[in-house]
């Protein structure tokens, strides 16, 4: 069975932020409603010790989730094994392998994302990732 439209660009979107090593996050903003919001591990910064677990709200705040990506990772793998699409959501399931900046310690975990989209403009997205790994990745020996 063929992609839909929404799949298709996930998918593209995925295999693009692979090839740039995350370095470009168009990829995800050409895409992004004015009002986007994104949770990611479905937190608040004061709830988990990862300076990316936050709530970010419209496209400026988005810019500050990847600044903060791209300050303390490097995107190495963002394998999308499966994608689900009911209705105006899509699930993507992926295995990640990211290097913390920090230490050059490599962390190879499952995602969660699930996307909300209006048309093909996607208006939330939660993250959810072993923030355990994450953390051990981070952390200097």
């Amino acid at each position: 069975m063929a992609d839909s439209e929404r799949v298709a660009i996930l998918r593209h979107a995925y295999r693009c932020w692979v090839e740039c090593s995350g370095a470009d996050r168009n990829v995800w903003l050409d895409f992004a409603a004015d009002d986007v919001v994104l949770h990611s591990l479905q937190t608040e910064k004061g709830e988990h010790p990862l300076a990316i677990a936050d709530v970010y709200r419209g496209r400026e705040e988005l810019g500050a989730y990847f600044d903060a990506l791209e300050r303390d990772w490097e995107i190495l793998a963002f394998d999308p094994q499966t994608l689900i699409e009911q209705g105006d959501e899509v699930a993507a399931f992926l295995i990640v392998k990211v290097r913390a900046k920090a230490t050059g310690k490599i962390a190879r975990t499952w995602l969660g994302h699930w996307w909300t989209f209006e048309g093909n403009r996607f208006l939330k997205l939660v993250e959810v990732f072993d923030g355990t790994k994450a953390l051990m990745a981070m952390t200097p020996d």
